[in-house]
């Protein structure tokens, strides 16, 4: 199975606060693992329960159902997006220079494993549970594309870019940045396994998308 951290040690006794926050922490690594090595369907929440050394109970308590749990991962993979996307757009850089490093980091962390394999999930099982693909649109895919309406609002206000539809040019660049790199790695071509070659993509996406839309010739 794919590494995950040892099960925090417990004394015994009722559990503390910061006992129970490290539990449900790795409750979730290690259903993250075995999502990406067992595919959903063949992952049980009795074998999460095993593997993450802790009761049956223990874990109903965190998570009614494998689809909960599921839920709970997906939600966790996208706090890790946005505490990162949230940092990079509060650093003191123009619009422009922090939407590409914003949109780059993107790219690399929608095609890491446990993204790629929860996207998957999500793609073929989302019919079956449609709170995960609401809470991923509502709490994961609204903020982020929020911040790069912000970038290139404020992009638009320095004179970089022309005026633009911010949600349109958003779906735009999204599309030119992750469409094929996506579709590849799906279907385990991995052309973007290397990360030279999948900077040399991004940065050529991004040349395309930049000539679109700036006031100046790049």
């Amino acid at each position: 199975m794919a590494d995950v951290p040892p099960r925090p040690p417990h004394t015994g006794g009722r559990p503390t606060p910061e006992g129970s926050a490290q539990l449900d922490r790795h409750v979730l690594e290690v259903a993250t693992a075995l999502f990406i090595e067992q595919r959903f369907a063949a992952t049980s929440l009795e074998r999460i329960a095993r593997v993450a050394g802790c009761s049956k109970a223990s874990l109903y308590r965190r998570h009614a159902s494998k689809e909960d749990l599921f839920t709970a991962v997906v939600a966790a993979r996208g706090r890790l997006l946005l505490e990162e996307t949230t940092a990079m757009e509060a650093m003191p850089k123009n619009p422009l220079e922090a939407m590409r490093e914003i949109t780059h980091f993107f790219l690399d962390f929608m095609l890491r494993p446990e993204t790629l394999e929860a996207y998957r999930i999500v793609i073929a099982d989302g019919h079956r549970i449609p709170s995960v693909v609401e809470g991923m649109m509502k709490d994961i895919a609204g903020p982020f594309m929020a911040t790069i309406g912000r970038l290139l609002r404020a992009a638009e206000e320095a004179g970089q870019i022309h005026a633009t539809d911010h949600e349109e040019t958003t779906r735009v660049l999204m599309s030119l940045v992750l469409g094929w790199p996506l579709q590849n790695t799906m279907l385990r071509q991995n052309r973007l396994h290397d990360p030279l070659v999948r900077a040399r993509f991004f940065d050529r996406a991004w040349q395309i998308f930049i000539c679109g839309i700036s006031t100046t010739t790049r």
